[in-house]
């Protein structure tokens, strides 16, 4: 790998870190991509201006893939440019000037004081939106190894050729989410192995991944290891035995416990009372219990068991009074043809009118 120079827009005798970069390009940057645009700046200050794509994965002990996969982020982001010979190999790199990416983004960054308001939160930093790859530029992603590998990969486990669009999502992994080729192995692995070979799915796993901020293969291990136990947790109490959750399923459970903020220890008390009251397995029954003690900010055992208490302690209800008017018309109705007033006849005195007439 040839060396390559590193070089500014404007000359300075000093490179400081601008702010534009701190408040808007760096909380929603990978660490890494940080990292390396960071020491770009200080290879400036300190006049190291030759330098190589191996140098610098050396440096922080990152692939050559993922050095070039930072710098291409950081060139969408307009912060430097990529300079390439005629070989087509990087023989330079720009530093271009940070610039505001819109008016108010300032303003959703930092409180008015320069400290974090608590009555107004950080927003969380919306995912980066797809983007519809040209030909051309498809062409150039499948020009890298690791790449062409990732695809075919990707087909062997959905068991079929990838159409343009699932291609255009695979790479949307990579170059938008940042996520490196063996992280993205290991997600279409994972909804594989459960059952779901669908782009779509994929898609919706890799974005809770990015908003978990999963970098690793064994960050995102970790975390769907603990999940799968959770979700075997609550089959298991609902006692569902020799099968894997589906997806409905795994999606209540998120939604108990990522969403709302649940335990497991409170979710599992939900299925139990669930199965006490219904006999069966139900998690659309279980999902009401929790919306009840969510809506009731019942957040523990401790704060449902005194909310228990407080529902009992609530007086009963007196009893309803019939209506007594009501139920005898009832009465009378279901007896109509016993219920009327009937009448004394003289029989002899018919019989003398008739033989009279």
């Amino acid at each position: 790998m040839s060396d390559f120079l590193i070089h500014m827009e404007q000359e300075q005798t000093e490179t400081p870190v601008s702010n534009i970069f701190l408040d808007e390009y760096m909380p929603e940057a990978n660490g890494a991509y940080v990292k390396i645009y960071l020491y770009l700046l200080r290879c400036i200050k300190s006049g190291a201006d030759a330098l190589s794509v191996s140098s610098i994965a050396d440096r922080f002990e990152h692939t050559e893939n993922d050095v070039h996969r930072a710098l291409a982020y950081w060139e969408k982001l307009n912060l430097l440019r990529l300079e390439h010979n005629e070989k087509k190999e990087l023989s330079g790199i720009c530093l271009l000037e940070p610039r505001h990416k819109s008016p108010a983004r300032l303003t959703d960054t930092l409180a008015p004081s320069g400290s974090i308001s608590p009555a107004q939160p950080l927003k969380e930093a919306s995912p980066p939106a797809k983007t519809a790859y040209s030909p051309r530029r498809l062409a150039r992603f499948q020009e890298q190894e690791d790449i062409r590998q990732l695809l075919f990969i990707s087909e062997q486990y959905i068991g079929r050729p990838l159409n343009p669009s699932e291609i255009s999502t695979i790479l949307y992994f990579y170059d938008g989410l940042s996520f490196s080729v063996e992280l993205i192995e290991y997600l279409i692995e994972y909804c594989v192995t459960r059952g779901h070979k669908n782009l779509r799915y994929m898609e919706s796993v890799a974005l809770a991944w990015h908003k978990a901020g999963y970098q690793t293969v064994e960050q995102a291990k970790k975390e769907s290891s603990l999940f799968s136990q959770t979700y075997f947790a609550v089959l298991k109490a609902f006692g569902i035995k020799g099968r894997n959750p589906v997806e409905s399923e795994t999606g209540y459970v998120d939604k108990w416990i990522k969403t709302w903020g649940f335990s497991l220890e409170l979710v599992l008390e939900a299925c139990g009372r669930t199965m006490s009251k219904i006999h069966e397995p139900s998690f659309e029954y279980t999902d009401s219990i929790l919306n009840g003690w969510r809506l009731e900010n019942a957040m523990s055992l401790e704060e449902v068991a005194a909310l228990d208490a407080k529902w009992a302690a609530r007086p009963a209800r007196p009893p309803r009074h019939k209506d007594v008017s009501s139920a005898v018309k009832k009465a009378s109705a279901s007896n109509r043809f016993h219920n009327f007033n009937q009448r004394d006849y003289n029989f002899a005195e018919l019989e003398q009118k008739l033989i009279n007439n």
